[in-house]
């Protein structure tokens, strides 16, 4: 088991670490604690045996991809409730929903306009934080910011006290995850480690991080998602802190501003998503920056080292094989995407400041021809 400090967050990780939320709970001066997770991860976790002696309440309204309609029913919750501390339990969606609601005001007009960065968030010092992921890609339990959908339109509540006290990551809890869910979270990962990697914020330290998570990932992968063995699972949860550390200091970039699009509109999972944008985004990018025409000074053959290509041409393919080991779709083709919808996901894309973030410009034009290849 190790501890350690990002910013103010501790992260402590290791088989059994979940258990010890109670001790976690007694330093942090819980009175009355609100859980935000689905019922089966409740279940499954035995986290309702870790609160027994608490004064608590459950907050289930937990979706993929949270919506603000449920957001603002939690921070409803902790409005009227006003727990000492809010405990997130499950996967990305369930970490980012327990963020949010500490924050955001219990109306949607003004949660909507803090999304919209017009108003700011909730006054007064919000409950302490404990994040205990139950998936290993997300990164949420170690980011400053949370994902809220308003429809099919995405934002980020982006703000320092978005940022959870404590992070428990236990790898066990990951062992029930069935084969599809962890490819698509181990890809996820994947994401975050290149697309920091690469950003036009990445410092040094950001990118050893996003060297790291990608060196433990590309190993996972390769091995196949369908047996799992426990050190695998270690790795890949180290390899999603990481990667989500990584993130923080630098936010995302195309892969993400494509991928959200392809979600809302096509119910693509998220990590999935973010995977098959970058088979076509990764040999543009590598290939462009190569050239010494792109915003980054990105060491692009680092990069193909730990893919364990030579060339940037053959990123995307090695990237589109891990993703086959792993029974995921390569082209977007396959996830129900056809050449009508192409211009909606790259407009949409186009729009995101994610993009702004990108190594290099991205041109309509070259865009749609690259999208038409995935088919």
């Amino acid at each position: 088991m190790t501890a350690g400090n990002v910013r103010e967050l501790e992260v402590v990780r290791g088989p059994g670490v979940a258990a010890t939320l109670p001790a976690v709970l007694d330093r942090l001066g819980a009175r009355r604690v609100l859980v935000v997770a689905t019922d089966r991860a409740l279940r499954r976790t035995g986290a309702t045996r870790w609160l027994a002696r608490y004064p608590h309440r459950h907050f289930a309204d937990v979706v993929p991809n949270p919506q603000i309609t449920d957001v603002v029913r939690g921070a409803g919750v902790v409005e009227r409730y006003a727990p000492d501390v809010v405990v997130g339990v499950g996967g990305g969606s369930a970490l980012d929903t327990a963020k949010a609601v500490r924050l955001l005001p219990p109306s949607r007009g003004e949660a909507e306009r803090v999304l919209g960065g017009v108003a700011p968030v909730r006054p007064g010092q919000p409950p302490k934080l404990v994040l205990v992921p139950t998936t290993a890609g997300s990164g949420s339990e170690v980011t400053t910011f949370a994902t809220i959908y308003v429809g099919t339109r995405k934002f980020s509540l982006d703000h320092p006290l978005v940022k959870a006290d404590v992070a428990l990551v236990d790898p066990t809890l990951t062992y029930t995850c069935p084969p599809a869910l962890t490819a698509h979270c181990a890809l996820d990962a994947t994401a975050h480690a290149i697309e920091s990697w690469w950003s036009v914020s990445a410092s040094p330290a950001s990118r050893d991080l996003a060297r790291q998570a990608l060196s433990r990932l590309v190993p996972v992968l390769r091995a196949g998602v369908g047996e799992m063995t426990e050190s695998r699972r270690g790795a890949l949860c180290d390899a999603a802190v990481l990667a989500g550390q990584a993130i923080d200091l630098t936010r995302t970039t195309a892969a993400h501003a494509f991928a959200y699009p392809t979600t809302a509109h096509f119910g693509v999972p998220h990590g999935l998503a973010c995977a098959l944008h970058l088979v076509w985004l990764l040999p543009l990018t590598l290939g462009a920056l190569g050239d010494g025409t792109g915003r980054s000074t990105v060491d692009v053959q680092d990069i193909g080292r730990v893919l364990g290509v030579r060339t940037s041409a053959d990123s995307g393919t090695a990237l589109a094989r891990l993703m086959s080991g792993a029974a995921c779709p390569t082209r977007l083709g396959e996830v129900g995407v056809r050449a009508g919808d192409l211009e909606l996901i790259v407009d949409d894309a186009l729009g995101n400041d994610r993009t702004r973030n990108h190594p290099i410009a991205l041109d309509r034009r070259v865009v749609l021809g690259a999208l038409r290849s995935r088919l």
